[in-house]
């Protein structure tokens, strides 16, 4: 591929720019390289293991640096920001913005077929690269990595309207009404019941979702609701 770092056969060079990028250097490049060898090329030596170990790392990271932030979000207010921040769509965008796809080392039939653009191969890497850093730098390197990188991301979800009033100005920049809630079931005694509760768009429902509260339940079926529409506007 032209203007790749990396020649057909997988060799690797040319990382200066990525590891500049990061801002780090990493003491063993053999972790590098394997972070970004996808497993058509090598499963031996494939980043699998590393994409593995960096989800659990960036998790982490991410919850310490919301819950330093001493905001009063409950815990089910802070899940609900770090899935926001850690799901595919935020790596992907994160591994964009790195050109991280030039770097992955992957058969050619895979790269001619869409693979350096794939938003899932290349949400897998940049979790891959996360686990790198941490085994080469430890824990406060793969941190700090992270809120370097995802700096933009949690200022946006500090701001970022909740899911109900999301998915409300998403429909209505698609010229369509409002959403419409209902409760559909509930469960358990009741000092511990739980709600369930489905999110209906010009009579579609979307999704379903059970929360704590009614209105609990009504923010997770809004969040699983613009989940799905944005997914399916990007397979259109």
């Amino acid at each position: 591929m032209a203007g790749s770092p990396f020649s057909c056969g997988g060799r690797m060079a040319g990382l200066g720019e990525l590891e500049k990028a990061l801002a780090y250097t990493f003491s063993d490049q053999q972790l590098l390289s394997r972070a970004l060898t996808h497993a058509s090329l090598s499963r031996e030596e494939s980043n699998q293991r590393l994409e593995f170990l960096g989800d659990a790392v960036l998790q982490l990271c991410i919850s310490a640096q919301l819950f330093s932030q001493k905001r009063k979000d409950d815990e089910g207010s802070l899940t609900r920001r770090r899935q926001q921040i850690v799901r595919e769509a935020a790596l992907h965008e994160v591994a964009g913005h790195l050109n991280l796809g030039a770097y992955i080392r992957m058969q050619p039939e895979l790269a001619r077929a869409g693979g350096r653009q794939s938003a899932s191969l290349l949400a897998d890497t940049m979790e891959a690269v996360i686990g790198a850093v941490y085994l080469d730098g430890g824990m406060d390197e793969a941190c700090g990595l992270v809120n370097r990188l995802w700096g933009q991301l949690i200022r946006e979800t500090d701001t970022a309207l909740d899911a109900k009033g999301a998915l409300q100005a998403h429909l209505q920049g698609q010229g369509l009404p409002q959403p419409d809630y209902e409760l559909t079931g509930q469960m358990g005694p009741p000092h511990q019941r739980t709600f369930e509760t489905a999110v209906y768009a010009s009579g579609r429902e979307l999704a379903r979702a059970w929360g704590s509260t009614i209105k609990a339940a009504q923010q997770q079926a809004a969040e699983k609701a613009l989940e799905t529409l944005k997914k399916e506007e990007a397979e259109r």
